[in-house]
Formats: C-alpha cells, sequence, structure tokens
C-alpha cells in the first residue's frame, strides 16, 4: 500500500485530538483534501494507495480534529482504522469484482494491505467504527448491526449516576437505576424478567468481566465503574452476539479501554454536586519505548448521595493500568484494574395513591430526595441462629472490592491471517447490604391488632402468658412512646455476601479467502466460581419517615414483639456455591456475494458443566426457646447436610444475517436472525428448575448516513421459551416466601437513532423504542404484558455549538418519555407514564481546559420506576404504598484540563 503524507505536522507540536482547530478544508479531490486536511490539523495521515476517484468532503469551523476527520470522510469509503500517537491510518472498504459466469475465473488481486506498522487498533476515536459483534473494525454503516457507540465526552456530558445509567442513551434497552450508584435493572428488547440483567453482558475490550449474568444481587453493571480511562462503550443489541464471547442472546455492552500515546498526555477532572459529591479522575498515558506506551488513571469519590442518608453513601475508588506493545504484525495488551468502592442502596419509599392512578408524597417524606436508610438503622446485629448474630453497616451498601486482569492479542503472520486472544481474570467481592421494603405502610394501631391476634393464635403464648388485649409502641432508641395513629412499615435487613472469580479467554483465527470470503474459527473457555452467604428476612418495624427510626413492641401479655427494632430474626438463608466450566467452539464466516451484498452465519456449539452446592435450612425455629419474645419464633437454621447441585448442559446457538448497501456509502439495509440461550445457574439449580432460557430473534434494519443526516431504524421479533421467573415475597409473619414462573414470551418492537444537523452548529439527536411485549404459556398471566418494561421511551437531545470568546460553548438538552409499565407479571401494579427534562452547558478553552455544567430531573419530575414488587396484588391502588421513585433534581459541576 501507498500512502499520502502531510509533512505539514513535523513543523509543529500535534494538538490533542479532542482540542479544537479552526479548519479550511473546501470539497476536494481525496488525493489533496486528506494532506489539506492534515496540514491544517498538524497531524500525519496515511491513507490507501487507488483513491483517485474518491472526493472529500468540505471542513469549517472550529472543530475537534476527531469530528473534522469524521465530517471529511463522511460519504467515502475510508475510514480511521488506526492511530498511533499523532498519526491516523485510514483504510478502504475493499469492493468485489463481480462474476459474471460461473466458469472458472481468474484469481483477484488481494484488496491493499496495511503496512506491518498500522495494524488495527481497537482503540478507536472515531465513532463511525465498531468493534464488537464483528470480526475486524468495521464501520457501522457496513456492519448491518444494531449497535450504539458513547464516546467518553459524551459520557462526560451525560454525567452518569452509575454505569447502567448510559444505556439509556441506546434504544431497546431500558435501564431502572434509582437504586443508587449501583444495583439496576437492565431490561433489553422484551427479553423476560423480574430484575437484575440476565440478559446484559459487560465486557472489557470484548472480554466478559463475569460471564455468569444470573448471579442475584450481582448484575454485570454493578461490578463495573466508568472513569476517563475508557476511550468508548459500543452497546450491541442482538445481531452476531450469541455467537462470540459469552454468547449472550441479549445485548453486550463492550468498553473500550484508553490505551498510551506515544506523547505525554494527561487530564484531571475534578467534579462536585448540589448533593455534596467529591470526585477526581486522572488519567496520564506516554511512551516506555518506541514501540511500548502506557496508560495509567483512575477516580476517588465521596459522595453524600442523592437521597439524605446521613452518612456517606458513595466512598471508594479505582486504579487501571495498561502496556500496549507492538511488533513486527501485531500487537499486544495487558491491564490491571482494582476497585474498592461502595455505595448506598435505594430502595422503595412510602406514597400515597388517590385511587385514581396517581400518586403523591407521604405527608413529610420528599420521595425524590428522602430514604427509609438512616443512622438510626445504620449498624445493627441481625439474628442469625441461636446464640448467633451478624453485625451490618448499612453505608456498605451495594459495594465491590474487585480485581481484573487481561491480555489482548492481535496478529497477522500475513495479509489473509489475523489471530486474536482476550483473556480476563476477575476475583474479589461483591455485597449487598439494604433495606428491602415489604407490605404497604399501615397505622401502628393496625399492625398492633395483627400483632395481637397472630400471639393470640398462637397456643404456645397463650399457655405462657394469656390472651394479649393491648400494647405498646415506643421508639427503640429512647423508649419515647409513639402514637397508634402514626403510619408504620416493615423493611427487612438483608445482607448478602457472595465471593465471586472468572477466568475468561476466547481465541480467533481470521482467514481471508480469496477477496470473497472471512472464515473465523475459534473457542471460548470460562471457568467460573461463587460463594454465597445471603441472610434473609431481618424485618425492621419502622416509622414511615426520612431517616426511619426503629420501633419496639410490648404487649400487655408480657409478649415482647421485637428486639431493638427487629419484629423478625432471619428467615431465609443461602449458603452455598457454584463452580462452572463453560467450553465452547463457533465458526463464522462472511461472505462478500458482491461488491454491495454481504452474507453473515455463524454457529457457537457450548458445553456447560457446573458443579456446587446449598447447605439445607430448617424453618420455623424458635431461636431463644422463649415463646414470649415473638420477634425470632420463626427464624431459618442452618443444618449440618447440604443438597449438591450438579448440571451439564449444551447448547447450539447460531446468527445469520444479509448486508444490502443499497446506495454504497449512504443506504444499507440489513436482516438478521439468531438463536441463543442462557444456560443454567447458581440459583436456578438452587432453586429446583433447570430449564434453558433461549430466544428466537428476528430483526431487520436500515442505516443511512449522508450529510447532515444519520440514521438506524431496526425492528426486532423475539420469541422466548424456558422462561424461569424467581419473586421473593414478604410474608406478614417477616418470613420470606418465593414463587417460581415458568412459561414463554412473544415480543415485537421498533427501535430508532437518528442525528441531523439543520444548521451550522446545531444538532438534533432522537432515539426511541416501542415495543408489545407479552406472555405466553403463563397460565392465567398470559396475554399479559411483560413486567416492568415500557411499551414506549424516547428522548430528543438538541444541542448548539457556538464560539464565545477564546471558548468553545455547547448547550444541549434532553426530553425523555417513559411510557406506561407493569410492575408485576399479573398486571395489577401500574405504573403511570412520566416525562423528563435535562440540561448542559459545556465549556471548552484552547488551552486544554474544559468546564461541564449539568442538571438532570430540571423539573423535579415524580416518576416511578418500580412498584411494590415483593408483594403480590393490586398494592398500588389507594392508601399509603410503597414504589421507587426517580431522583430529584440535581447539579453536577466538572472543571477539567487535558493536555
Amino acid at each position: 500500500m501507498c500512502a499520502l503524507l502531510a509533512p505539514a505536522f513535523l513543523l509543529a507540536p500535534a494538538p490533542a485530538l479532542a482540542q479544537k482547530v479552526d479548519f479550511d478544508v473546501p470539497e476536494q479531490r481525496a488525493v489533496t483534501g486528506i494532506p489539506e486536511f492534515a496540514r491544517q490539523a498538524k497531524i500525519q495521515i496515511v491513507a490507501p494507495a487507488n483513491i483517485d476517484g474518491l472526493r472529500t468532503r468540505a471542513v469549517r469551523g472550529r472543530l475537534s480534529v476527531d469530528e473534522g476527520l469524521r465530517r471529511l470522510l463522511r460519504g467515502t469509503a475510508l475510514f480511521v482504522i488506526a492511530r498511533n500517537g499523532n498519526a491516523i491510518s485510514l483504510a478502504a472498504r475493499p469492493r468485489v469484482v463481480k462474476r459474471v459466469t460461473r466458469m472458472p475465473s481468474p484469481r483477484q488481486p488481494r484488496a491493499p494491505v496495511q503496512p506491518k506498522a498500522e495494524l488495527p487498533r481497537e482503540q478507536n476515536p472515531d465513532p463511525d467504527i465498531v468493534v464488537t459483534g464483528t470480526i475486524q473494525p468495521e464501520r457501522k454503516l457496513d456492519a448491518g448491526l444494531a449497535i450504539t457507540t458513547v464516546t467518553l465526552d459524551r459520557i462526560r456530558e451525560l454525567a452518569p449516576n452509575n454505569t447502567a445509567d448510559i444505556l439509556k442513551l441506546a434504544p431497546g434497552i431500558w435501564a431502572e437505576t434509582t437504586g443508587g450508584a449501583t444495583g439496576a435493572n437492565v431490561f433489553v428488547r422484551g427479553f423476560p424478567t423480574t430484575g437484575d440483567a440476565p440478559f446484559l453482558t459487560v465486557q472489557l475490550d470484548g472480554a466478559p468481566i463475569y460471564p455468569p449474568t444470573e448471579l442475584a444481587f450481582s448484575e454485570n453493571t454493578t461490578l463495573f465503574r466508568v472513569d476517563d480511562m475508557i476511550d468508548r462503550v459500543e452497546i450491541l443489541r442482538g445481531g452476531t452476539s450469541p455467537i462470540y464471547a459469552n454468547g449472550q442472546p441479549g445485548a453486550v455492552m463492550n468498553f473500550i479501554q484508553r490505551t498510551g500515546t506515544l506523547e505525554l498526555e494527561g487530564g484531571l477532572r475534578l467534579s462536585t454536586t448540589d448533593y455534596g459529591t467529591r470526585r477526581a479522575d486522572a488519567y496520564l498515558t506516554g511512551p516506555i519505548t518506541p514501540k511500548t506506551v502506557f496508560a495509567i488513571g483512575g477516580f476517588y469519590r465521596a459522595s453524600d448521595g442523592l437521597r439524605h442518608t446521613q452518612f456517606p453513601a458513595d466512598l471508594g475508588g479505582q486504579i487501571t493500568a495498561n502496556i500496549t506493545h507492538e511488533f513486527e504484525g501485531g500487537r499486544v495488551t495487558a491491564y490491571a484494574r482494582y476497585t474498592r468502592d461502595r455505595n448506598a442502596f435505594y430502595t422503595g419509599v412510602p406514597l400515597l395513591a388517590d385511587g385514581k392512578g396517581n400518586f403523591n408524597a407521604l405527608p413529610g417524606f420528599d420521595p425524590l430526595r428522602d430514604t427509609l436508610i438512616g443512622n438510626d438503622t445504620r449498624r445493627l446485629a441481625i439474628e442469625n441462629g441461636p446464640g448467633q448474630s451478624r453485625s451490618v453497616d448499612l453505608s456498605e451498601g451495594r459495594g465491590v472490592a474487585l480485581f481484573l486482569a487481561g491480555m489482548s492479542f492481535e496478529w497477522s503472520p500475513d495479509e489473509s491471517i489475523k489471530i486474536t486472544n482476550r483473556l480476563n481474570v476477575t476475583a474479589g467481592d461483591a455485597n449487598t447490604i439494604g433495606l428491602f421494603t415489604g407490605p404497604v405502610p399501615e397505622t401502628l394501631g393496625q399492625y398492633l391488632s395483627k400483632t395481637i391476634a397472630r400471639a393470640n393464635g398462637d397456643p404456645r403464648i397463650v399457655a405462657a402468658a394469656g390472651l394479649a388485649s393491648s400494647g405498646q409502641g415506643s421508639l427503640a432508641s429512647n423508649g419515647l412512646p409513639i402514637t397508634p395513629d402514626r403510619y408504620v412499615l416493615t423493611a427487612g435487613l438483608w445482607s448478602i455476601s457472595e465471593r465471586i472469580s472468572s477466568i475468561t479467554d476466547e481465541f480467533r483465527v481470521t482467514r481471508t479467502i480469496g477477496t470473497e470470503h472471512k472464515l473465523t474459527a475459534g473457542f471460548f473457555i470460562a471457568k467460573s466460581k461463587s460463594e454465597d452467604l445471603r441472610l434473609l428476612g431481618n424485618n425492621l418495624l419502622l416509622l414511615a419517615e426520612p431517616n426511619a427510626r426503629r420501633i419496639d413492641l410490648r404487649l400487655n401479655n408480657g409478649v415482647q414483639a421485637s428486639r431493638d427494632g427487629f419484629v423478625s430474626a432471619t428467615t431465609g438463608q443461602v449458603v452455598g456455591g457454584s463452580d462452572s466450566t463453560n467450553v465452547a467452539l463457533f465458526l463464522s464466516d462472511k461472505w462478500s456475494a458482491s461488491d454491495s451484498t454481504t452474507i453473515d452465519a455463524g454457529i457457537r456449539i457450548e458445553h456447560q458443566s457446573l458443579r456446587g452446592g446449598v447447605q439445607n435450612v430448617l424453618t420455623g425455629n424458635d431461636f431463644d426457646g422463649n415463646p414470649l419474645t415473638i420477634y425470632n419464633n420463626n427464624g431459618a437454621r442452618l443444618l449440618t447436610t447440604s443438597r449438591p447441585l450438579v448440571d451439564d448442559a449444551y447448547r447450539v446457538s447460531w446468527a445469520a444475517g444479509i448486508v444490502q448497501r443499497l446506495v454504497p456509502d449512504r443506504l444499507t439495509l440489513h436482516a438478521r436472525m439468531n438463536r441463543g440461550s442462557n444456560l443454567q445457574s447458581f440459583d436456578k439449580l438452587r432453586i429446583g428448575d433447570q430449564r434453558t432460557q433461549s430466544a428466537n430473534v428476528f430483526e431487520a434494519g436500515v442505516d443511512y448516513a449522508d450529510g447532515p443526516v444519520r440514521a438506524s431504524i431496526n425492528t426486532f421479533l423475539n420469541l422466548f421459551s424456558g422462561l424461569q421467573f424467581t419473586r421473593l415475597l414478604a410474608q406478614p409473619d417477616g418470613t420470606i416466601g418465593s414463587i417460581v414462573l415458568t412459561g414463554g414470551a412473544r415480543a415485537a418492537g421498533i427501535e430508532i437513532e437518528t442525528e441531523v444537523q439543520p444548521s451550522e452548529g446545531w444538532s438534533i439527536e432522537f432515539r426511541g423504542t416501542y415495543e408489545d411485549g407479552r406472555y405466553k404459556g403463563f397460565g392465567g398471566n398470559a396475554g399479559h404484558r411483560i413486567v416492568r418494561q415500557p411499551n414506549l421511551q424516547f428522548a430528543v437531545s438538541p444541542s448548539y455549538t457556538a464560539k464565545v470568546g477564546s471558548a468553545d460553548l455547547k448547550v444541549t438538552g434532553t426530553y425523555t418519555y417513559v411510557g406506561v409499565r407493569y410492575s408485576d407479571v399479573e398486571n395489577l401494579q401500574r405504573l403511570p407514564p412520566y416525562a423528563t427534562v435535562d440540561a448542559g452547558l459545556h465549556f471548552r478553552l484552547d488551552n486544554g481546559v474544559y468546564i461541564n455544567l449539568i442538571g438532570q430531573n430540571l423539573l423535579d419530575t415524580f416518576g416511578l420506576t418500580e412498584g411494590n414488587t415483593r408483594v403480590l396484588g393490586a398494592v398500588l391502588t389507594s392508601g399509603p404504598v410503597i414504589a421507587r421513585p426517580l431522583f430529584g433534581r440535581n447539579l453536577t459541576v466538572s472543571f477539567g484540563y487535558r493536555f
């Protein structure tokens, strides 16, 4: 391959690719337009040969080098395939010579090949290039996939409260992120689930961080923190995802790391919020040798939390480092990351329902800013057996102490072969301590009446103390009496300790055969382990007020109905673990049937061996043998015996698609279908149902990019079978029950993702999803809407960029609408629609300084994301209820410097 080299970059130091340059490059032939752009940007651009027939677009105005290059190349067959310091390499999409006869024809010449020193790099500033779900870096327009790319700058503009918040920028996904900095519930394209995120895999540089996505309380986004060591994230829905890595049939969230540079670069960002956040992000990249570079960075944060907890809600940080070495024909990157972060976990709050589908605040409780947790419930001891207790601290919330390390390897011994390997090791703790709400609030008098009836219905209590006729409630902290008309509720203080580890490795070999076929073969192996200690129940009787205070109850016959506010001991225990080994082989082929048509197909065969066990539990125990202390008369006690968990399963997944470039470099059509499944997990085997959850997915879409308009529209039809839901239910006596639901479902919908630039400086983004998902074969629930997913959601995001003095000013806004959802499979708990407004101001100075000001939920919208999921029935109709609302209006300010 020959190259166009722009020597002007030698005259001055190269600016960072994100910094702004005043461009004035007219539309012209590519052979002159690319060198002119490089001269003005003070960078080097290496372009392929034979571009005489191409023309580049005009680039004018003050733009970042990234944005300017994207505009320059829009509509051409060129795309960024590698970046090395201040040098950028372009590649051209190969064109296939049509065969006009079935007779043998002479072998076609190979497509131009990049020199060995310019191999494709996964870190790529061009959001038009994707690496997830593809066998090599590819333009989104040509990939024919439902995939969304979010750059680090876009993440900063969003100011996400947690990792799952970023998923709101991708259509087809609904993320409930009102649990705080972690603990999201993520739903994908109508895939039915009651919570967590079993149909989402988080990857780092293409390697799953923890393959078992169905471990309760440890969904993948909880295990990952976002900082400035991320270059971008790619979010793939469906398509080829069942073939590669851990074979996720739903969605893949692939974070691409920032890697080293040949010149010393770095950045520091300080952030604060109006709810008391102090956060610092930093990174440094540079050379070690001419072929070896490094990157190191991380964050530290302390925050009072999005709700008033009375103690530090978020505390911790992260450090990441990686080294990249380039050698003849390839490169290798090794990385390590350690995270120690704890985050308060927010569940439902008390509200008032008016019987007409509307909800209001309970007097004295701000549903947008208050929470039940506080100093009075922070440090307590739960009773988990005769003479046994465990101290817990609510400030630990949902936290992680997690270590990740891995390596990615790429090597092309010649132009027709590419070998890749991605290795990741994860080990650490992912624990949860939280208040999990149960039945709806009631008055203390009502609660006392039920307690008296329960005590008088127990022959042991009546024999020991006689009948009770009244009782008294008082604050557990100081003994002050409480009037019977005060609203009270019960909430379980749950303690979940999970020690997890995994090692994954994916090896691929891609062979280019002639100019038509790219054949890929590989294997994936994963070794995953979990050790669980879950103490459930532990119900506290609380005043329905901010930072709820504990209540002690005593009946007039001497019965003590509570201990330090606890009206139950541990009523459910899960002690056990599992060790699984997954081995998969996959084969795929990408066939260029013509210069405008590409067909791909792949198959994956996987075997899973899962071994584990769970300790047997005996329920209904009186922990102290005293019938008059009814708060621990129904405990769950561990036995010395255990029950083995054994499963060996196979799955065959496949995917196929066709991509038609209807108008080259502008309009692409695609159609795809796949079959994928989730294999067994510790929790499914523990409950006793060994179903494999499978989905047949059909999708079709169109991608368009021309001038100021970019659009991606995808339709989908998903058919599900073998579904298994487990719902934990809070019983009136403090025990934790569960029900298992099995059946199938069907979901159809459309996703839209567009960006229009109507005039200089203006941009309007629109993303939206409409879906109709319903259960099938669910008995009386057949035909009901799939739980917790909106039928309609969309967002409109206009922005305007202008020059103000020596700064570039960008004003952003987002209007988001979320439609009706149901919090239960019975469709009795209706969650009404809501809309929010966000806005931001973003300043960029020529010297590398930048300032971001972001306001979220500016109108203080009162929207509900979750109902009373641990109670059956129409419990959201009228009177006091429990539900989880949005966070109130909040502001984030960050000051940064990049060099």
